[in-house]
């Protein structure tokens, strides 16, 4: 008796836990495809964001290049 209700609670048991990983959604064709999608997007932001600091960079050295021209132009109403 003891074995038959072990069987039956094995069962019931294997039942429960394969009804629970039933859910899974599919929201595109392939997964790799998606993860393709996403390292391309993101080798895209990295690019941009390397453009843009590289460009702010070249802007402060102007811009201090500048600075040092207007400090040392030999005109008595620059402030250095």
């Amino acid at each position: 008796m003891l074995k038959t209700t072990l069987a039956a609670a094995a069962a019931a048991s294997l039942f429960a836990l394969g009804a629970c990983g039933q859910t899974t959604t599919v929201e595109s064709d392939s997964p790799s495809e998606d993860v393709g999608a996403a390292m391309e997007e993101a080798g895209d932001n990295i690019e941009e964001a390397a453009d843009q600091a590289g460009d702010e960079i070249e802007e402060a050295g102007d811009n201090a290049a500048d600075a040092v021209d207007d400090a040392t132009d030999g005109n008595p109403n620059t402030n250095p």
